[in-house]
């Protein structure tokens, strides 16, 4: 099985900032234990950015879709104006097929498995570009807050970056 890792944002796009956490660095940081632990359990993985570099949505989406991967996972934190809110979600594209909200329900049900402290935000359908623009079944994990301030100390920990990719890394092997 092949698998594509993609890191959000990168480069300029730091995407969500708050105190000294940006979001681009935890998704790399979370990307490369991701494909270490797959390529331990025998999975050929892909980066769509591999240092932090901004690379274009259609860009990812190509590289995916040129390279033939199996399952697309992109990597997110959440943020929102309420410092207050907090949560897991997985997202996958408004016309997704029941074989790929299959696989984004067993990625989801173990994050939430592994993390039973969290709020589950559920599994959701997006209009994101990089589930749109995909051709095999993609999926996006928004891994918790940033923008809350107990939830990105949290989040910068590498002990929970690891159990983060542990998590959907489990969940990849339950497909």
């Amino acid at each position: 099985m092949k698998i594509m890792i993609d890191p959000g944002h990168g480069g300029d796009d730091n995407g969500a900032a708050y105190g000294y956490a940006e979001e681009d660095d935890i998704n790399l940081s979370i990307g490369y234990l991701l494909r270490c632990l797959l390529q331990q359990e025998g999975y050929e993985v892909y980066m769509t950015r591999e240092r932090d570099i901004y690379v274009p949505l259609a860009k990812r989406c190509d590289y995916a879709n040129h390279i033939g991967v199996d399952l697309f996972i992109s990597l997110h934190c959440d943020a929102w104006h309420d410092e207050t809110t907090k949560g897991i979600s997985t997202h996958i594209y408004t016309n997704a097929n029941t074989d790929t909200e299959k696989i984004a329900d067993k990625i989801h049900s173990v994050l939430i498995e592994k993390f039973p402290t969290h709020t589950n935000r559920g599994l959701k359908r997006s209009n994101f570009y990089v589930l749109r623009n995909t051709k095999m079944p993609a999926l996006l994990v928004e891994c918790e807050f940033i923008s809350n301030y107990d939830m990105r100390k949290w989040l910068h920990e590498p002990e929970n970056q690891y159990d983060i990719a542990t998590a959907i890394v489990e969940g990849v092997k339950n497909v």
